[in-house]
């Protein structure tokens, strides 16, 4: 006997172990989904009010531009992992980043604990829904997945009204469109419906709460607009709305009337405070209108059961006329924001009015003298700000991302480098160079640096076949590469004459894109005409350049050149050997020529770099050679 009542002890011990531990085990994984969320949430703020897409383009850091390894975007840990700075370049994440995903995942928690960890007891139970008493895990479950995409939706209005940007209709219209959708469909989502009418039919009344709490919310929305006009933040009348249409569509016209005015209490008080206590100008953060929506719809849901038990006007059996009080007292809020905060007409007439007024001559003097100023002109249009020292950030910001932008608008996965001289040019035109040469040669022939130009231009016709190797080159890549549509392994040059001419004209041989990136010179300034005229660009700073010429690249092909040749060489070298960029292939075109410039032997032998620093090297000597040693280093 004593055995057995032990055994059922133990077992009803260990039974609510489980359970408290499966409890547990749930809300750490609400709390993850919800930082997952957050960083989406992140993105949305980011990406829709600068009208780019959400999903169609990786997220890559805004300075160095490098994507986002998929481990780097862990919410909350990879912050933390990373010391909140980016892995390639270095740049300082900001904290809002980690800050949102910790708010959302709490979000996500404390919903839970209020309602889907307690199997919707939170709700009200109305008298004339008794199907609603009890409710399946499947109903509280997907209710409680209801009311995340509601405060999903408000928190991202937050934010991006925190920012002081405007709130596309983007962000509202899913959730709105989702509740007036699946509401009719699923009672249960709705815990106070709509009060029965007499001649109308229960269905309708239950399916029609979502549309009554959309057009309650509407009504509130419009009585809140003076307060969402505050000066200092941007335009977007909108928001309260938007805002409020979305609630009342979730919650019904009774959760609405009730939350809205409470919610513009709360702004005139922040107002209020900022106006005669902190003495705080106009600013974004007014614009938190969505932030204290989100937070009273949070605890309104917690709360529903009760505050409908307490309140009896916000059951099923409320009445309009309720709604329309309500209206009334968040009007009269709305309006009392609206005049702690003067609008900046006022504030300009009062000034001129203390100041007096100027004759109409002089007034259309000055005003001439104010439209022909330099600081009235549009930044766009300034150049002279645009060409000062002190812009200069913002000038290789400008370089970094205008070729970014090209390449993505014209689908570029990856590229094949080709550096070369400008001097290796075809045989023919060289071998006219050298004709004439010869002949002014002839009129002075003891003229050394005669003597010398015809002995440089023999060597550059014999490097001819330089060019049409360069050329033969541009068409087998892009050839083989660039079919239906792809853009891999696209041609890009330093865009000018001789080697880098050869391979933008191979690629133009046989119908394919190639890419050119100039660069400000006081000589070979004009670009060659088989570059892609959407793909060449023009840079100022040599870094950028250099960069973009590296950031897909997929191999490195290096002709016979001189200074800029060797110095871009180099340049990739060293971070192939820093281990600072993608490991691609560095072939050396014409062993011969290269094994006479540069010794890398030697260096290896002076110690002073790596024997295994040789093997970043490969050398060729054809077109189809260099392919084979791409290919082969990609595949293997």
């Amino acid at each position: 006997m004593l055995s057995a009542w032990l055994f059922d002890g133990f077992s009803l011990l260990f039974s609510r172990f489980l359970l408290d531990l499966m409890q547990v085990f749930l809300a750490v994984w609400l709390f993850a989904i919800g930082s997952c969320v957050g960083s989406f949430v992140n993105v949305v703020a980011l990406r829709l009010p600068a009208g780019l897409s959400v999903a169609r383009s990786s997220s890559r850091c805004p300075v160095c531009l490098h994507p986002i390894r998929w481990y780097d975007n862990v919410p909350l840990l990879a912050w933390l992992m990373l010391r909140g700075r980016c892995r390639d370049c270095g740049t300082w994440i900001s904290v809002r980043y980690p800050l949102v995903e910790l708010l959302m995942g709490l979000l996500f928690l404390a919903l839970a604990c209020g309602e889907g960890l307690v199997g919707g007891r939170n709700l009200p139970a109305p008298i004339e829904a008794p199907h609603l008493h009890r409710l399946t895990p499947f109903e509280y479950w997907s209710l409680y997945g209801y009311h995340c995409l509601l405060l999903v939706t408000l928190a991202t209005a937050a934010l991006i009204q925190g920012s002081g940007e405007r709130v596309p209709r983007r962000v509202f219209l899913p959730a709105l469109l989702t509740g007036l959708a699946v509401s009719p469909v699923c009672a249960w989502l709705h815990p106070v419906p709509v009060c029965h009418l007499a001649a109308a039919p229960p269905w309708f009344t239950d399916s029609s709460a979502a549309l009554w709490g959309l057009l309650a919310g509407i009504a509130l929305g419009l009585c809140v607009w003076p307060a969402s006009r505050t000066p200092g933040c941007r335009p977007a009348e909108h928001w309260a709305v938007w805002s409020c249409a979305v609630c009342g569509t979730f919650l019904g016209w009774q959760a609405v009337a009730a939350i809205v005015p409470v919610v513009a209490a709360v702004h005139l008080l922040v107002v209020a405070i900022a106006r005669f206590v902190a003495r705080l100008g106009p600013g974004p953060w007014y614009g938190y209108w969505c932030g204290y929506l989100t937070l009273a719809c949070l605890l309104y849901i917690i709360k529903w059961g009760s505050l409908v038990e307490q309140f009896p006007s916000l059951g099923p059996h409320s009445h309009i006329g309720v709604l329309c009080g309500l209206a009334l007292v968040a009007g009269g809020v709305s309006w009392g924001t609206r005049q702690l905060l003067p609008s900046q007409h006022a504030v300009s007439y009062t000034s001129a009015r203390q100041e007096g007024v100027m004759n109409p001559v002089a007034a259309q003097e000055n005003l001439q003298a104010i439209l022909s100023s330099p600081s009235y002109l549009p930044v766009e249009y300034d150049v002279q700000l645009l060409q000062s020292p002190e812009l200069r950030a913002v000038r290789l910001q400008l370089e970094l991302l205008k070729p970014e932008l090209g390449f993505s608008r014209e689908g570029v996965n990856s590229t094949v480098v080709v550096f070369g001289g400008t001097q290796v040019v075809e045989t023919p035109v060289a071998q006219q160079e050298l004709e004439r040469a010869r002949t002014a040669l002839a009129e002075s022939p003891d003229d050394p640096a005669r003597q010398r130009a015809v002995q440089q231009l023999e060597r550059i016709v014999a490097k001819g076949h330089y060019y049409d190797a360069a050329r033969e080159f541009g068409r087998l890549v892009s050839r083989r590469c660039q079919t239906n549509g792809q853009r891999d392994y696209v041609i890009v040059t330093g865009g000018g004459p001789g080697i880098m001419e050869a391979a933008n004209r191979g690629a133009h041989d046989v119908g394919a894109k190639s890419i050119g990136l100039n660069i400000t010179l006081p000589m070979e300034q004009v670009p060659n005409p088989y570059i892609t005229p959407s793909l060449c660009f023009q840079f100022h700073y040599f870094a950028l350049r250099k960069m973009h010429f590296l950031m897909r690249a997929k191999a490195l092909v290096v002709f016979p050149g001189g200074f800029g040749t060797l110095d871009e060489l180099f340049n990739a070298l060293t971070l192939r050997q820093t281990q600072r960029m993608q490991e691609i292939p560095i072939i050396l075109f014409g062993r011969e020529y290269w094994s006479r410039v540069i010794d890398f032997q030697f260096l290896a032998n002076e110690g002073v770099i790596a024997d295994a620093h040789l093997d970043l090297i490969s050398y060729a000597e054809t077109p189809e050679e260099a392919w084979n040693i791409i290919a082969r280093f990609h595949h293997e």
